[in-house]
């Protein structure tokens, strides 16, 4: 089976807290070059050079997709980080989310798993997330979902229940899709290994 839940890490109110740190602005999406919120990515840790940055850890780790363009051919033209960052680098807790809840379910994740980047992500109404696969498997925290938000792990089709907790072998093709009228947000942190 590609998703499971898990029993080892507990339950938390994150959407309060998310709600309490959006509102008071200890937290904000990321913003485009245009000045845009852009709702999706917001990193819970980060590297020891830049422990205040909940974007840093937004998107990909090579490409630089916030100035992507395209070409007189109308082709992609992706341009690589100025500095590539692994999975490993992001090894602190950002500095806003120090004393919260989530830290708490940071830490507990932490005690259990050798972590990437632990991020939230948002994924808004309508939409669909391509098909593809990742380097390592990756654990899920349903913080606001609804009935027609699913993940699909090549053939296995499941919605993410509320206040539960599971591992996704993200390294098969999968895709994640929100057909709800709502936004779904999830906490997903990279899992490198296992503790002993």
């Amino acid at each position: 089976m590609y998703i499971n839940e898990l029993n080892n890490l507990p339950i938390l109110d994150l959407k309060t807290e998310f709600e309490n740190l959006l509102s008071n602005n200890t937290i904000s999406w990321f913003r485009d070059k245009h000045n845009n919120f852009v709702r999706d990515q917001i990193c819970l840790n980060t590297t020891i050079d830049n422990q205040d940055d909940i974007h840093l850890g937004r998107g990909s780790l090579i490409y630089d997709w916030d100035n992507s363009s395209t070409d007189s051919n109308g082709s992609l033209v992706l341009p690589k980080r100025e500095k590539e960052l692994q999975e490993s680098d992001f090894n602190v807790i950002a500095t806003p989310f120090k004393d919260t809840l989530f830290e708490d379910a940071y830490n507990a994740i932490n005690e259990k798993y050798i972590l990437g980047r632990v991020r939230l992500m948002n994924s808004k109404p309508k939409t669909c997330l391509s098909w593809h696969h990742d380097g390592t498997g990756r654990i899920h925290y349903p913080i606001i979902t609804q009935e027609g938000c699913l993940m699909v792990v090549e053939n296995t089709v499941m919605h993410l229940e509320k206040h539960k907790w599971y591992y996704v072998d993200t390294t098969k093709p999968h895709t994640a899709l929100n057909s709800s009228k709502k936004e779904r947000l999830h906490l997903v942190a990279v899992i490198i290994g296992i503790k002993k």
